[in-house]
C-alpha cells in the first residue's frame, strides 16, 4: 500500500470509527405528518352536553393530540389510524364552525389538515301565538348565565340534581345565538318583550360573569324576531345600587342609548323603565325629593333624545304578603311622591321558603297570593299597575349550595309544585284582572293590557318558562295555547267630558264603543265625583283576629314609616300634603255586637288616644261633639293610636273609620293585634277563599251621581247642575257584559 492510500485509510478511521464505535452510526426516526380523513360526530347541538370525538386518518403516533381551534384536548391513541378526544360542553356553547386538527409532536411530526365541526344556530319558526293581541305580555329576564360553568350562578345547577333545568339552548347565554334563540322562543309563546336586568356593577357576584351581557347582545342583534326589550334597574343593595349623582348620570347615558333602539318597549309613547325596589331607591338617594330629582333628570335626558319622557315603574316589596308577615296591603303613596307612573313587582314568593311548612306545596299558594295582591292593588293603588304572574318557585339549588348569600337553608326550604296549565291559567287570570279594572291600566283601551311574568329564566329560584331539558317547551306551549284561544269579550272604549263649573247648564257627556268603534247601545254608565274638599264616608273592612291575639289597637299613619309597630306595611308612605277629619272608629265582633274602641267618637277628647305630629282634637264640623283633624304638609307627619282593647282570638270582626278626606296620597287607617306578652302578632295571611285583614288607604271618597243609558249611537249625558261651580274630578264606569270588557274614563 502506498503512502497516499494509507493516509486515506487512516483519515477514514479517524472520521468514522473514533471512540471505539466501530464503523456503525445511530439514526433518529422522524415522526410523520398526520392526516385526517373524517371526524365523528361532525356537528352538535349548541349548548349540548360533553361528548367523545372520534378522529379517523393516518400517521397517528403516541403523544398525538387532537386540537379544537388550536387548543389541545384530552386525547387517546386507539391506533395509527384513529384517535378519540374529550370535547367539553363549553366547547359547543357558541354557534359557529370549529376547526379540528391533529398534531404529532417531534422529532419531525407537524399539524394535519383541518376538518370543520359545525354548531348550528337553530331558530324556531314563527307560531300563531306570535301575533296574539290578548295582552302585551312581558317577562323579566335574569342575566345570571354569562360566565363559565363554574361561575357563581351556574355552579348551583351544573352537574347537580337540578341539571334538567338546563335550557335547550345551553347553560350559557353570553353569545348571539343563545339570545336570538330565546327571543324567537319567547315570541312563539306569545310574549312581546323582555324586561332585561341592568346592573351598574355588572360583576357584582362573580368577576367571570357579565350580568349586562343579555342587554348588550339584544341591543346589537339585527333581528329580534318581533320581540322588544326594556330595562329593569337592579338596585338590590350593595355595589349594585347607585347612591350618587355621578354614577346616576353615567347610568342615564347608558340607558338612553338603549332607549333609542327602535326595538325598545314603549308605554304611551315613552320608554319603559323599571326600578327593582322602590324602598331601596329612596334609601340610596336619602329622600323622596332626591328620588324625584333623579327621575326628573332621567326624563329630561329622554326628552333631549326626542322622547316625551320616561314611563317609570316602581317594583314594590310584597314578599311578606304571601307568607303572612302582617297581612296588610301596603300604602303605595310613596309611588306618587317619588315620581313613579305605575307599580309592579319582581316576585312575591321568597318568604314562602321561610314559612312554617317546609317541602313541596301546591302552586295555588302562589297563584292565590298573586291574585289577592293584584286585586287589592287594583282597588287601592294611587297609580297604575302592571300585574305580575310568578311562573314558579323552587329555590332548592340555592339552598343546597349553602352559599352565605342564599337566605334559605336545605332544612327549611319550601318549593311549589306546578304544571304548565296552572302557570298559563295564572297568567290568564291576571290578564282578565287587568281587563276588568281599566281604572288602573297603564294604557287605555283599545290597547291590550300590559302584564308581566316573573320570570323567563330564574333557574335557581324555579321561576322560569324558558325551554329546558327537563320540561321541553311545555310551559311555553301551554301559554301559547291560552293566548290564542278565542275570548268571548272585546274591549270597550269609554270617553267622558265635563262642560265645566262656569256652565250654568253643567253636564257630563261621553260615548261608549267597542274596540272597533262600533257603538254599544243600551249600556248603563255610572257616574261619580271626587269633591275637591272631600266628602263624608265610611272606610271599612271585615277580617279575623289572629289565633294568638288577646288585644288590638286602631289608628292611622300619615307621611311616616313605622316598622316598630307593623313591619314593612307602611314603609311606602308618602310624603304628600294631607288633610282629613276623623269622626268615629268602630271595632265590633258580630258574635256579641260590643263596641270595643274606647271613646270611639272622641266625645271625651283625647282620652284613650295617643296623638302625634299634626294630629289634634277640634270641634266637630258635622254637629255637636269633637273630631280628630289632620292638616299636614309633605314634610310633616301624623299618627293616631287607640288604647289597647280586648278581642277574642280568631273571632271575625268588622272595622270602620268615619272620615272626610281631601284628595291626597299618603297614609292608611290601620289595625294591629298583640298577644298576651304584648308582642305584635301576624294577621292571617291572604289565601284563596279566605277573608283577609288589610289596611285602608286614606284617600278621598267618591260620591255617586247616578247612572245613564247609552243611546243607539253609544252616547250618554248627565246633568251636573247640582254641583254648581264645585271643583270635582268625575269618573265614569261601565261594568261590561258577556260580550264587552268594562270601561273607565275620568274628567278632567
Amino acid at each position: 500500500m502506498d503512502l497516499k492510500s494509507l493516509a486515506v485509510v487512516i483519515l477514514a478511521a479517524i472520521s468514522f470509527g473514533c471512540g471505539g464505535g466501530g464503523s456503525s452510526s445511530s439514526s433518529v426516526v422522524s415522526n410523520p405528518v398526520p392526516a385526517i380523513s373524517s371526524i365523528s360526530p361532525s356537528n352538535a347541538t349548541r349548548g349540548g352536553p360533553a361528548f367523545t370525538l372520534t378522529v379517523n386518518g393516518s400517521n397517528f403516533v403516541s403523544g398525538a393530540a387532537v386540537q379544537w381551534n388550536g387548543g389541545a384536548r384530552q386525547t387517546t391513541l386507539v391506533n395509527a389510524n384513529q384517535l378519540t378526544a374529550q370535547i367539553a360542553a363549553d366547547d359547543i356553547s357558541v354557534a359557529g364552525t370549529e376547526n379540528v386538527t391533529v398534531v404529532n409532536l417531534g422529532p419531525g411530526g407537524g399539524t394535519s389538515n383541518s376538518l370543520p365541526f359545525s354548531i348550528p344556530c337553530v331558530i324556531p319558526q314563527p307560531s300563531p301565538a306570535s301575533s296574539q293581541t290578548v295582552a302585551r305580555l312581558g317577562a323579566y329576564y335574569f342575566d345570571g348565565w354569562a360566565g363559565p360553568l363554574n361561575s357563581y350562578h351556574l355552579q348551583q345547577l351544573v352537574n347537580t340534581p337540578y341539571q334538567d333545568r338546563q335550557p335547550l339552548g345551553g347553560w350559557r347565554d353570553d353569545n348571539t345565538c343563545a339570545i336570538e334563540q330565546q327571543l324567537a322562543w319567547a315570541r312563539n309563546f306569545g310574549l312581546d318583550f323582555f324586561v332585561l336586568e341592568y346592573n351598574f356593577n355588572a360583576q357584582i357576584w362573580d368577576t367571570t360573569e357579565d350580568l349586562n351581557s343579555a342587554i348588550k347582545i339584544t341591543h346589537a342583534l339585527p333581528d329580534r324576531h318581533g320581540m322588544q326589550y326594556a330595562i329593569m334597574y337592579s338596585d338590590g343593595g350593595g355595589p349594585a345600587t347607585i347612591n350618587n349623582t355621578t354614577d346616576w348620570t353615567t347610568a342615564i347615558n347608558d340607558w338612553i342609548s338603549y332607549m333609542s333602539d327602535p326595538a325598545y318597549f314603549m308605554v304611551n309613547g315613552e320608554p319603559l323603565f323599571v326600578v327593582l325596589d322602590m324602598r331601596n331607591m329612596r334609601q340610596a338617594f336619602g329622600s323622596s325629593s332626591a328620588v324625584l330629582a333623579a327621575f326628573n333628570q332621567l326624563r329630561t335626558a329622554a326628552q333631549a333624545a326626542g322622547f316625551p319622557g320616561v314611563y317609570i315603574v316602581g317594583d314594590i316589596d310584597v314578599t311578606w304578603l304571601a307568607s303572612g308577615y302582617d297581612g296588610l296591603f301596603p300604602d303605595l303613596s310613596m309611588a306618587v311622591a317619588d315620581g313613579y307612573d305605575a307599580v309592579s313587582t319582581y316576585g312575591y314568593a321568597e318568604v314562602q321558603s321561610q314559612g312554617p311548612t317546609a317541602g313541596m306545596q301546591p302552586f295555588s299558594l302562589l297563584s292565590g297570593a298573586g291574585n289577592w295582591i293584584w286585586s287589592e292593588a287594583a282597588l287601592k293603588s294611587p297609580v297604575s299597575i302592571i300585574p305580575t304572574a310568578m311562573t314558579g318557585w323552587d329555590p332548592r339549588p340555592c339552598a343546597a349550595a349553602q352559599d352565605p348569600a342564599c337566605p334559605w337553608s336545605p332544612q327549611s326550604v319550601t318549593w311549589l309544585n306546578r304544571t304548565p296549565p296552572e302557570v298559563a291559567t295564572f297568567v290568564g287570570d291576571l290578564i282578565t284582572l287587568a281587563e276588568s279594572n281599566p281604572q288602573v291600566r297603564v294604557e287605555p283601551s283599545p290597547a291590550p293590557p300590559i302584564v308581566l311574568m316573573e320570570a323567563w329564566n330564574e333557574l335557581t329560584e324555579g321561576s322560569y318558562i324558558v325551554p329546558t331539558v327537563g320540561d321541553g317547551t311545555s310551559y311555553g306551549d301551554a301559554l301559547a295555547a291560552a293566548l290564542t284561544s278565542p275570548g268571548n269579550q272585546v274591549r270597550s272604549v269609554l270617553t267622558l267630558s265635563d262642560s265645566g263649573p262656569s256652565n250654568s247648564n253643567r253636564t257630563a257627556s261621553g260615548t261608549l264603543t267597542d274596540a272597533t268603534g262600533a257603538p254599544i247601545a243600551g249600556a248603563t254608565i255610572t257616574l261619580s265625583d271626587i269633591p275637591g274638599n272631600g266628602s263624608y264616608a265610611q272606610y271599612q273592612f271585615s277580617g279575623q283576629a289572629p289565633a294568638a291575639a288577646v288585644e288590638a289597637e286602631v289608628g292611622f299613619r300619615v307621611n311616616t314609616d313605622d316598622p316598630s309597630i307593623l313591619g314593612p306595611a307602611f314603609a311606602f308612605a308618602g310624603p304628600d300634603a294631607t288633610s282629613f277629619s276623623l269622626y268615629q272608629v268602630s271595632y265590633v265582633q258580630p258574635a256579641d255586637g260590643v263596641q270595643r274602641v274606647l271613646n270611639n267618637d272622641f266625645s271625651a277628647g283625647a282620652q284613650s288616644w295617643s296623638l302625634q305630629g299634626q294630629t289634634q282634637i277640634v270641634p266637630c264640623d258635622r254637629g255637636p261633639g269633637q273630631m280628630v283633624q289632620v292638616v299636614a304638609t309633605a314634610a310633616q307627619f301624623a299618627t293616631l293610636d287607640s288604647a289597647h282593647f280586648p278581642v277574642t282570638a280568631s273571632a271575625p270582626f268588622q272595622l270602620s273609620f268615619s272620615a272626610r278626606v281631601v284628595p291626597s296620597n299618603s297614609g292608611s287607617f290601620i289595625v294591629y293585634f298583640r298577644d298576651a306578652n304584648g308582642n305584635v302578632v301576624n294577621i292571617p295571611a291572604p289565601s284563596v277563599g279566605a277573608s283577609n285583614v288589610e289596611s285602608i288607604p286614606i284617600t278621598a271618597a267618591k260620591v255617586p251621581l247616578g247612572s245613564a243609558t247609552t243611546d243607539s249611537a253609544g252616547n250618554f249625558q248627565f246633568s251636573l247642575t247640582s254641583l254648581g261651580t264645585s271643583q270635582v274630578t268625575l269618573e265614569a264606569n261601565y261594568s261590561g257584559d258577556a260580550q264587552h270588557w268594562p270601561g273607565y274614563a275620568q274628567a278632567p
